[in-house]
């Protein structure tokens, strides 16, 4: 599950503590209590937990997302999935960490609130992180983050943006073109909130001071909500292309934000 576990931020997080930032992408081993793995090859090994959703609807909710989100049109029949479960006792400890400033420290600054508690009310039965692969071409990749409980896609990213940059880094041609390229992607940003959002627009307010450049020339826009005390969004737009490649919502979006060294 090579490429599932490096986009899986929720659990490496968990590795800053020990090993700085630059653990945040390192593989986690497979055995780890902080997930757990779920064959889902064949539907009489089904794993069912109370209170969560099935697998199978899981991988509807999950191909469903990337149709939607990426205007395709895929089957079940050409796509391959991957999915591992992360239970809310792992979450309200990262998240406790984060509110108390153990990962947060260089960003108690920032003006916005974490607060494990409202956060952890959204996801009762944690969530489930989902690899989707399309057959006919491994190279077309998605992770997809879905509340264990009502399916709500809370991340969804289309991996492998041309990796040319490190993160943090600009593409040339973004320098040049300055404010023209940065209004565009705002415009692409919230237009993506506008028609496949599930905040209205209204209700949010641009960080651009938070703004963050990675994989290659993708550049990552975070929205708070309007009184600025918490952090809602994100959205990932890829400059070159014009097209958003991605998103984060509410603890994915904080996960996102503070996964930054």
């Amino acid at each position: 599950m090579n490429k599932l576990i490096v986009m899986v931020i929720v659990c490496a997080a968990f590795m800053i503590l020990t090993t700085g930032c630059g653990g945040l992408f390192n593989a986690i081993e497979k055995d780890t209590v902080m997930v757990k793995k779920i064959t889902i090859e064949h539907k009489t090994n089904e794993v069912k937990y109370e209170g969560v959703l099935s697998q199978d609807t899981v991988k509807t909710l999950s191909l469903n997302a990337v149709n939607k989100y990426y205007n395709e049109k895929l089957t079940m029949g050409e796509v391959q999935f991957e999915l591992m479960a992360v239970d809310q006792k792992k979450l309200k400890e990262l998240l406790d960490k984060l509110e108390y400033g153990v990962i947060s420290r260089s960003k108690q600054n920032q003006g916005f609130k974490v607060n494990s508690e409202t956060e952890l009310n959204k996801i009762p039965s944690g969530l489930f992180y989902m690899t989707l692969t399309q057959s006919a071409d491994p190279n077309e990749v998605y992770d997809i983050v879905v509340n264990a409980r009502d399916g709500d896609v809370i991340k969804i990213s289309k991996v492998n943006q041309n990796p040319k940059y490190a993160y943090g880094d600009k593409d040339p041609e973004v320098v040049m073109e300055g404010k023209v390229i940065m209004d565009e992607v705002i415009e692409i940003a919230n237009r993506f909130i506008q028609e496949k959002g599930s905040y209205v627009l209204s209700d949010l307010t641009l960080d651009k001071k938070g703004t963050r450049w990675g994989r290659g020339i993708v550049a990552e826009l975070y929205y708070r909500s309007k009184d600025k005390q918490s952090l809602n969004y994100s959205v990932m737009v890829n400059v070159r292309t014009k097209q958003v490649v991605g998103f984060n919502k509410d603890v994915m979006a904080m996960l996102s934000y503070f996964s930054e060294s």
